[in-house]
């Protein structure tokens, strides 16, 4: 039991080290190292701290320090990538490659299948025959290329035996033949595939749509290899509004390369839950301007915000901000005389810099901010920024699809805190889990109900909790206004499709 507790400690301790590492937090690095009399090279599952620091772009007065301190700056990982290979891969400015070189960092020879500059390891297969150079002529590194060449030409010698084993490849700035449907991201300079599965989810409705056409559309049970059960879905209101939006510049544009982060092998249901999403939010603005002539938003074929400041929660790689973004970007929303939409989309995750999708970075009506939601500090800043939107026009709505446990909680906190927030809209998935519910976490628990079972008269303990579930957040939601609705939207793609909305009038 002892060796069990220090066990755990020690992994508690490692995971601290490690997160500090990523977030580039020098202070608490500098601390734990300290406290608790570390090696600068522990590891935590092959990495240490150095590699984890490189995996996330820290190349500036984090990465100073653990060379300091004497970092082994050839180690391998567990994946078989030293500090340099990471350094290339994810530090595109160059200057993390600089500062490992300069401190021992070997750059000039080829990797090995059995070993990499002298040190056996695991190596990346793709890796096999290259130089470090031509590894970042593969990743499309220019910083690393221009560095390495450089130190190549200060050294004749070792210049000359780098290039006359392989003349062709050593010399030439292309970069090796890639396969098939791939291509080199413009932006990161990844390789990824393309074209994306979002060009070809018309295809995969038309193909599902011939399979079920003896039964008009019926829903049928299909077996999967694990033998469970799942359903096919092939309800297209809201693919139909994407695909159509502005004569398709929508579609067109999530099917560009910068939106390579859009790959789901579910990606008609997760289209189908966040436009299902949005077409919530547009209903919150009709009431909240007492309707539009006494009209309902989700009766009509048209899909369109306008000064909406969309505040999507725990986005995670921000599906819900890419359409709302590419359907309501400003620039082609413009009538001409200079009169536009108005909107602004903010992602708000804990994914790292360089995890970001490209289109939530891009666009004057867009925004990701890094932050973890369940920080107290958040509230204040959120409440800040709300202001600021309030200033321009823009009505804040708060959206969480997908909101696990109590982040759906979570979200209504948000709302119930900052009164600016003049709209929620929740379409949750998975119950709080089982020792939040121990702990008192969440005053939620499971069983039998004594109102009407939402949604399905079939008999489905999972179903019945699921639909409890989004009735406790009703009921949460009320305490903050009385104008609170649930529904269950049939044009999404699962069986858990509730939609909890609540507005302040």
């Amino acid at each position: 039991m002892e060796e069990t507790k220090k066990n755990n400690e020690r992994r508690a301790i490692a995971q601290q080290l490690h997160n500090a590492a990523q977030v580039g937090n020098i202070q608490e690095i500098q601390a734990i190292f300290e406290k608790h009399q570390l090696p600068i090279d522990s590891h935590r599952r092959g990495n240490t701290a150095l590699h984890s620091a490189l995996y996330h772009n820290q190349d500036g007065l984090l990465l100073d320090y653990l060379l300091e301190q004497g970092a082994n700056v050839n180690s391998p990982n567990s994946k078989g990538y030293t500090p340099l290979d990471l350094s290339i891969i994810y530090c595109k400015r160059g200057k993390a490659a600089e500062k490992l070189i300069g401190a021992g960092a070997q750059w000039k020879e080829k990797y090995d299948e059995e070993s990499s500059n002298g040190m056996p390891f695991k190596m990346p297969l793709t890796f096999a025959g290259l130089t470090p150079l031509e590894v970042a002529r593969k990743y499309k590194n220019e910083e690393v290329v221009e560095l390495l060449t450089a130190k190549l030409h200060h050294d004749e010698t070792n210049y000359c035996q780098a290039i006359s084993s392989d003349a062709d490849v050593s010399t030439t700035n292309d970069a090796p033949p890639m396969k098939k449907w791939h291509s080199i991201c413009p932006i990161c300079k990844d390789t990824v595939r393309f074209p994306t599965s979002m060009s070809r989810i018309l295809i995969d409705q038309a193909i599902l749509e011939e399979r079920l056409q003896n039964v008009n559309g019926v829903l049928l049970d299909s077996k999967e290899k694990s033998g469970k059960n799942r359903k096919k879905y092939v309800a297209r209101k809201y693919l139909d509004q994407f695909v159509s939006h502005a004569n398709g510049k929508a579609y067109e544009k999530l099917c560009g390369i910068k939106y390579h982060a859009v790959q789901n092998m579910r990606l008609r249901k997760e289209i189908s839950e966040s436009m299902g999403v949005l077409s919530a939010v547009q209903q919150c603005c009709y009431d909240l301007k007492g309707g539009k002539d006494g009209g309902n938003a989700k009766e009509e074929d048209t899909f369109h915000l306008e000064n909406v400041f969309l505040i999507d929660l725990c986005s995670g790689r921000g599906l819900t901000t890419a359409l709302g973004g590419a359907l309501h970007d400003d620039d082609d929303n413009d009538d001409g005389n200079g009169n536009s939409s108005n909107n602004f989309f903010l992602s708000i995750d804990r994914m790292l810099p360089h995890t970001v999708p490209h289109f939530l970075q891009d666009g004057e009506n867009r925004k990701y901010l890094s932050r973890d939601v369940m920080s107290e500090t958040l509230f204040a800043e959120l409440q800040e920024i709300v202001s600021e939107q309030l200033d321009l026009g823009r009505t804040p709505i708060l959206v969480g699809m997908h909101l696990c446990g109590v982040l759906s909680e979570r979200a209504v906190e948000f709302f119930e805190r900052i009164p600016s927030i003049k709209g929620i809209v929740l379409s949750p998935c998975c119950l709080p889990k089982r020792h939040e519910q121990k702990k008192g976490i969440t005053k939620f628990a499971k069983g039998q109900v004594d109102y009407e079972f939402l949604g399905s008269n079939e008999e489905s303990g999972e179903l019945y909790n699921y639909f409890k579930w989004n009735h406790y957040l009703k009921e949460m939601m009320s305490k903050s206004t009385p104008h609170v609705n649930s529904f269950t939207d049939d044009e999404m793609h699962t069986e858990k499709n509730a939609v909890v909305v609540g507005i302040r009038k």
